[in-house]
């Protein structure tokens, strides 16, 4: 039996990173089942620190962590923070787009310079990949300021980038569905929160206003507006902010799929299984649990989640393609019991 697991890290008083935790779960298997095997590929949750399940050296670029793999620049926060500070962010951005512009080309590829260590080998047409996770964490600082003083300036400086922003989030920014919408989604009485909610649809009503004829949307009214497309108004406005300079917003689950390799190793896979945190609705629609469903449809095998806690039902699991869940404790000792438990229900005796 070959199970091919998606690990996002597992809870803990010092938690295990999404590597840390892959190797445990890959030798808790083979230990609880060593007729089978097992490939643990560590994903990161889509959030800020998204880049931490990569191999790889970090190198320091404006305000941001760089690290290369599969082919991309991915960016987190600097000195661990779990936030993106829109002014770092914004700094490293345009270091980067710095150092593309001293990446030299040859004949069939580019060749990065010794002050771009960053930059991957890609074709002479094609701009190097930046991808800026962002989940649906809200930044420390304003999302705006992201631009500094002029959208069409920064626009013009990173257009040397391919940039792809990472969410987690379908949420538009405007609207009956936009961001300020999800505010009071439940608390509708709450007449404070109802009026702090009108008064942030207002203000990035007026941003919207710049931001969505600078990215070259044809019309202000309708669907063709920019603040009306999905994952706008992911991370507080941030994946408007980065769309707006250009970058493609991209769902989560189906983009770390690919990256992280699960998407090619589901293929011949009996078992695909996904391994996080608690299991919620938001984390069922969004998290590594909508990634390991996905692949393991496309291949035609079951599903299953290894979590802290199950928060969702038994129709919930069906209807998202999860054939089971299970539960383990937090720390590394509940990990490997639960790995234990989801091997002897799985490999055949």
């Amino acid at each position: 039996m070959r199970v091919v697991a998606a690990v996002n890290g597992w809870p803990a008083d010092d938690a295990l990173d999404p590597r840390a935790a892959a190797l445990a779960v890959g030798d808790a298997w083979l230990e609880a089942a060593p007729g089978s095997s097992i490939e643990a590929l560590p994903v990161g949750d889509g959030g800020p620190r998204t880049a931490d399940a990569w191999p790889g050296e970090r190198s320091l670029v404006g305000g941001a962590e760089v690290v290369t793999y599969g082919g991309a620049a991915w960016l987190a926060p600097p000195h661990g923070a779990s936030r993106w500070n829109p002014f770092d962010l914004s700094a490293a951005l345009l270091g980067l787009a710095a150092a593309t512009g001293r990446v030299t080309r040859a004949a069939d590829k580019f060749s990065p310079a010794a002050t771009a260590p960053w930059a991957s080998v890609r074709g002479v047409d094609e701009p190097p990949t930046v991808v800026i996770p962002v989940g649906d964490d809200a930044p420390a600082g304003d999302a705006a300021s992201l631009w500094g003083g002029s959208l069409p300036a920064l626009r013009q400086a990173l257009r040397s980038l391919d940039l792809v922003a990472v969410a987690t989030s379908s949420r538009p920014l405007l609207g009956f569905h936009g961001m300020s919408a999800s505010l009071i989604d439940g608390r509708e009485g709450d007449v404070a929160l109802a009026k702090a909610a009108q008064e942030q649809e207002r203000r990035w009503t007026d941003i919207a206003r710049e931001g969505d004829v600078v990215a070259s949307r044809e019309s202000l009214i309708g669907p063709s507006r920019l603040s009306d497309r999905p994952g706008t108004g992911a991370a507080g406005g941030l994946a408007y902010a980065l769309a707006a300079l250009g970058a493609r917003i991209v769902p989560a689950s189906a983009y770390l799929a690919e990256a992280s390799g699960l998407a090619a190793a589901a293929a011949t896979a009996d078992l695909v299984m996904g391994v996080g945190a608690d299991l919620t609705p938001s984390a069922l629609d969004t998290g590594v649990a909508a990634s390991v469903a996905a692949v393991a449809a496309r291949a035609g095998v079951p599903a299953t989640m290894l979590s802290t806690s199950v928060n969702v039902g038994r129709r919930d699991l069906m209807a998202a393609g999860l054939s089971s869940a299970h539960e383990a404790a937090p720390g590394p000792a509940g990990l490997v019991d639960g790995v234990r438990r989801v091997a002897q229900t799985w490999v055949p005796r």
